[in-house]
């Protein structure tokens, strides 16, 4: 892995023993009451996942980078609340991928389980559905794995985020596909919130920008054939393929793309090129396919918790065999920020940690610095973009990364 930023030897030492603190703990430890302490002595934190369904790719990297957190607050010794150590306990449960579960499975926790601070499913629509109930009964929730923004636009006081607007996703891109000619532009979209959204604003940045936007159309979420759509984009010669939608259709447009040789000078999507199983499954198709990223290793940030964005990646790979990708660093990161609230608030209590969520301010932390919008958003991240290269995730943008660009135009499908 390359590493932008210059570690201390201190910092190495740190970061090394947290690695061989947390050899073996892997995602088991988030299934398990944590250590011997006593229930008076944990914080418990409620997760409803997609351990399972169309989105259990993106939903476990999530459940992940929650563990992590888990792990390293625990391995510490725990969380200091107001001069004591709590242990975390994070309980998950499968939403199948469905919203209408998030809304039962967080009505449960609350109800029955007594859970009163929550980290979020993963996607727009299930974080919706999700905070709807948390708001009811006043319960703070941090989103880390959507960032629709009608989540945000309904007045609650009790949902936050660790995610930018989806509407913000594409700019890099965007603004990377220019700087190397690009001029046409073909957007394909899901249906649901976050995809949608995400387009929308991608397609208002192009426009804005000086691009031809000469397609734009929408398939139902988890559509497995969309050779009617490329065969339309292909009459339209589009430069640029954007496809705003999730891990499965991205690998479908991909795959299709070829089976059906239609070639593009650029391919970029806002799910999918970030994980590891995209280039797994695709091979050496998948080379030169951009990605829009919220965090890359390489980034210079680094906070108390975790150490640098390249520690963290190490501890990750460490703990589960495999590179994180921002969906695991901005859940962890989600989970970071709740436990600067409880240590904010210096209680578990619901009502103390929300308002000490809306009193962060401007956080730093290893995923980069952001501001906590009054409406629980946040704004000011900086968003990388990734290219798939020998089959890794290399950062490409911003500057000074651009230099690692390679591969635009893509040579045709008969010459890779």
């Amino acid at each position: 892995m390359r590493k932008s930023v210059k570690l201390t030897g201190l910092f190495m030492a740190v970061s090394l023993l947290l690695v061989a603190a947390l050899a073996g703990c892997g995602s088991q430890g988030a299934k398990q009451n944590t250590s011997n302490a006593s229930a008076a002595d944990t914080i418990t934190i409620g997760a409803p996942d997609a351990a399972t369904g169309a989105l259990a790719n993106e939903g476990k990297l999530v459940h992940d980078g929650y563990t992590l957190w888990q792990d390293v607050v625990n391995k510490q010794g725990g969380l200091l609340v107001g001069g004591k150590r709590y242990k975390i306990n994070l309980v998950f449960k499968d939403d199948q991928s469905k919203p209408d579960n998030d809304k039962s499975l967080t009505e449960q926790m609350i109800t029955q389980d007594g859970i009163k601070l929550f980290l979020s499913p993963y996607a727009s629509p299930n974080i919706f559905a999700a905070s709807t109930v948390a708001e009811s009964h006043k319960v703070p929730m941090i989103a880390a794995g959507g960032g629709a923004k009608k989540i945000f636009e309904r007045g609650y006081k009790y949902i936050f985020s660790s995610y930018p607007y989806s509407g913000e996703y594409l700019g890099s891109v965007l603004d990377l596909l220019k700087g190397r000619g690009i001029k046409t532009v073909a957007f394909l979209h899901a249906d649901d919130l976050f995809s949608q959204e995400a387009d929308q604003g991608g397609e208002a940045y192009a426009k804005s920008h000086g691009f031809d936007v000469v397609y734009s159309a929408q398939y139902p979420s988890g559509a497995t054939d969309l050779s009617s759509q490329l065969t339309q984009i292909a009459q339209k010669k589009a430069d640029a393929l954007i496809g705003t939608g999730h891990f499965e259709e991205a690998v479908q447009l991909v795959k299709q793309a070829k089976q059906m040789n239609v070639n593009f000078k650029a391919m970029a999507f806002t799910v999918g090129p970030t994980m590891p199983a995209f280039a797994q499954n695709l091979g050496k198709d998948a080379e030169g396919v951009l990605g829009a990223s919220l965090w890359t290793p390489d980034l210079p940030y680094k906070d108390d918790v975790f150490g640098t964005a390249a520690q963290y990646a190490a501890l990750y790979k460490q703990s589960f065999g495999t590179e994180p990708d921002y969906h695991a660093a901005m859940a962890s990161a989600a989970a970071e920020m709740m436990g600067l609230a409880i240590q904010k608030a210096g209680s578990a209590d619901p009502q103390k940690v929300r308002d000490a969520l809306a009193g962060l301010g401007t956080v730093h932390l290893f995923d980069g610095s952001f501001t906590i919008e009054p409406n629980g958003s946040i704004k000011g991240l900086v968003l990388p973009v990734i290219q798939i290269q020998n089959g890794k995730a290399v950062t490409v943008w911003p500057a000074p990364f651009d230099k690692n660009i390679k591969d635009i135009p893509l040579p045709p499908w008969s010459k890779r």
